[in-house]
C-alpha cells in the first residue's frame, strides 16, 4: 500500500481498491462454491460404501441365494439405487473439476491485473 500511497492521487487509489475487493471477492465466491462442490464429491465417495453395504444386506435378506458375499457384491453393483449413486459420484467429481479450473482461472486473472497495476504505478511514479 506505501507504493499506491507515493505513486497515485486520493481518487485513482479509491478505485484501485475498489477494483481489489471486486477481485477479492471473486476468488472468495468460486472458493466457496469448490468447497462445496469438493465436500459433496467426498460424502458421495464415503457414502458409497454404505449404500454397497445395505443393498448387500438387502440382498441377503432378500433370498437364500445371495448367502455369499460375492453373491451380495454382484447384486448390490447390478442395483439401480447403487448404479444412481456412482452417477451423482461422477457429477459431483466434474463439478468439483469444472469449479477447480474456474479458480484456477480467476486467480490467473488476478495475478494479471496485480502485474500490471504495479506496473502502472511504477510507470506513474517513475515519469509522472
Amino acid at each position: 500500500e506505501l507504493l499506491i500511497d507515493e505513486a497515485v492521487d486520493p481518487e485513482s487509489k479509491k478505485k484501485l481498491m475498489n477494483s481489489l475487493e471486486k477481485k477479492l471477492h471473486e476468488i472468495r465466491e468460486i472458493g466457496e462454491k469448490y468447497a462445496k462442490a469438493k465436500g459433496n464429491r467426498v460424502e458421495l465417495e464415503y457414502s458409497r460404501h454404505i449404500v454397497k453395504a445395505d443393498l448387500m444386506k438387502e440382498a441377503m435378506l432378500r433370498s437364500t441365494d445371495f448367502k455369499s458375499a460375492a453373491a451380495q457384491e454382484r447384486e448390490a453393483y447390478a442395483s439401480p439405487r447403487y448404479k444412481e449413486h456412482i452417477k451423482s459420484l461422477a457429477y459431483a467429481i466434474e463439478e468439483e473439476e469444472r469449479l477447480e479450473w474456474q479458480k484456477k482461472i480467476i486467480q490467473f486473472k488476478f495475478e494479471m491485473w496485480k502485474t500490471t497495476t504495479i506496473h502502472q504505478i511504477v510507470e506513474k511514479k517513475n515519469y509522472g
